[in-house]
């Protein structure tokens, strides 16, 4: 029912629609279509057509612009492809609810252009989403291709959400992953180890050394301040204190000069300790 507050041309094609579904003879057509349009108001409207004069109306198109005039201040203004601009993706507002939007507004406009529909689409997206960053990568020509990237997106947001509800239950039911060193606390760690008294015991223990491997027991040297020479000639001066080891048979030509001071200097060092 009309009560004078909605748009009036909303209201005609409303009730042109219902009497499409009535048989209606060609001659009593008009005067019905008249009669039955006020049956359709209430309050101020019904009002106005009861003080209507006598005779004043020969068809249902000279009611209907009356209707009109009368009720002008309650037309909806008629909106423009500009208009699809103002709709605007809010912050944490569902992609779906963004979409029902601006279709709603596309469909209120009568012949909207579709290059202005599919830029003022994208520009009421919020600029962070992967919606927006696609249809800016990849261009659409028409609005349905425009929609069905839109109505992609949407699935895969809507499974993520419903992945993220049911999560917690996912979790209680899967296997815990397994635990390691790096992730266990380092105070359960201690607890853990003091628990063990074997455990780290042959940890630093030496490597076994291989079968028929000597272990050296020449003093080092290295750490002395002066030169080899220099250290033999300190000792032929402490003669009867040092003795000196007995002469090498190796053939002279084959001696390696360095390696008979190291020993002649380790031996005497050892004559003299014993």
């Amino acid at each position: 029912m009309y009560e004078g507050t909605g748009d009036p041309d909303n209201h005609i094609a409303q009730y042109k629609q219902r009497m499409l579904a009535v048989v209606i003879p060609r001659d009593a057509r008009e005067a019905t279509m008249c009669k039955g349009f006020g049956s359709t108001w209430t309050g101020p409207a019904l009002q106005w057509y009861i003080n209507l004069p006598n005779e004043s109306i020969k068809s249902f198109a000279t009611l209907s612009d009356k209707f009109v005039e009368q009720f002008a201040s309650s037309l909806d203004l008629e909106k423009n492809s500009d208009d699809l601009y103002e709709i605007l993706q809010h912050r944490n507002e569902p992609l779906r609810s963004y979409i029902a939007r601006f279709n709603q507004a596309k469909v209120a406009i009568p012949e909207c252009n579709a290059d202005m529909a599919i830029s003022a689409f994208k520009r009421g997206l919020l600029p962070e989403g992967d919606l927006y960053k696609e249809l800016i990568k990849y261009k659409c020509r028409i609005m349905e291709d425009v929609l069905s990237r839109a109505w992609a997106q949407v699935r895969w947001e809507e499974d993520v959400a419903s992945r993220a509800k049911a999560g917690p239950k996912y979790d209680q039911k899967s296997s815990k992953p397994t635990r390691t060193d790096r992730d266990e606390p380092s105070h359960s760690k201690s607890a853990r180890e003091t628990s063990n008294p074997n455990r780290g015991r042959y940890q630093h223990r030496p490597l076994p050394r291989p079968e028929g491997m000597m272990v050296s027991t020449w003093p080092d040297i290295s750490h002395l301040a002066i030169s080899k020479p220099e250290l033999i000639g300190v000792l032929r001066q402490m003669v009867p204190q040092v003795k000196w080891p007995p002469k090498m048979k190796a053939v002279e030509a084959n001696r390696n000069p360095s390696d008979g001071a190291s020993s002649i200097v380790t031996m005497v060092i050892l004559r003299r300790i014993a």
